[in-house]
């Protein structure tokens, strides 16, 4: 049994094994697994989450347009130079999403 410590995230519960290249991974979150992980041999510790507030500068959030009309995501970089979006892409993807990629240009 493998315990992977609960990430909330907007997918819920659901996750997936990941095998690349590179490894086997328990996704959203990419936590490295021995390879022939299996889903049924993965646990999560429900520790109690707390909620952490990230200071953000001025002029350093962003609302971008996402690829269908009317959707928007929120970008933002940190003092500590960590970029994040809202979109479903940066929760799986181990870089970063096009939104952020395109504000770094």
């Amino acid at each position: 049994m493998i315990t992977i410590p609960f990430t909330k995230t907007a997918f819920g519960i659901r996750f997936g094994i990941a095998k690349t290249l590179t490894g086997t991974y328990v996704c959203p979150g990419w936590h490295l697994v021995p390879d022939g992980t299996k889903i049924e041999d993965v646990r999560f510790d429900y520790i109690e989450l707390v909620k952490v507030e990230k200071v953000v500068e001025e002029q350093m959030e962003w609302k971008v347009a996402g690829s269908r009309p009317g959707v928007f995501y929120q970008v933002n970089r940190y003092l500590d130079g960590e970029w994040t979006c809202s979109c479903p892409a940066k929760a799986f993807k181990r870089g970063d999403c096009k939104h952020i990629i395109a504000l770094k240009k």
